[in-house]
């Protein structure tokens, strides 16, 4: 495929992604807020402008990983690394979905779990296909490994 054509179908599926997990997920519901401000947090839990400001960066950093994916020479490696790149990404929606629509925080964890395995070997499948791309995705699986101590601790209060 084309660079622009690549960078369009990484970007897409990254924003996408998040996209759907907003529309998926009663979010911006009333209620659903007042549910989500009266949980139990950590105090390590941080604010929600934080949480808007780290999702766009790793946003950003998953589509580029995604479009040097997309570019690196074909290979078992780069079509596995493309793979687990994908279920990181349907992961990430996945998680409004559980966690804002069926208030279900112990299906959250679960999910947050499973992207951090999911996200581990996604790096280290691509840094056989592309060592950038790799390392791009650093900071995704740096935060999913905070955010599986902030679910659980959310989880276990409430």
């Amino acid at each position: 495929m084309g660079r622009i054509i690549d960078a369009a179908l990484a970007a897409g599926t990254v924003f996408g992604a998040q996209y759907l997990g907003r529309e998926i997920s009663p979010a911006e519901d009333g209620s659903t807020r007042r549910w989500y401000h009266h949980l139990n947090k950590p105090e390590f839990s941080p604010p929600a402008p934080v949480y808007a400001v780290v999702w766009t960066l790793l946003d950003g950093l998953l589509a580029w990983s995604g479009y040097r994916l997309l570019r690196a020479e074909r290979s078992c490696a780069r079509t596995a690394a493309l793979w687990l790149w994908a279920i990181c990404v349907a992961g990430v929606a996945g998680f409004p979905f559980a966690v804002f629509r069926k208030r279900r925080l112990d299906a959250g964890l679960a999910i947050c779990i499973g992207l951090v395995v999911t996200s581990g070997a996604s790096i280290w499948t691509a840094k056989k296909a592309d060592p950038a791309a790799a390392k791009l995705q650093i900071p995704f699986f740096v935060w999913l490994t905070f955010a599986v101590f902030v679910q659980e601790e959310v989880w276990r209060r409430n």
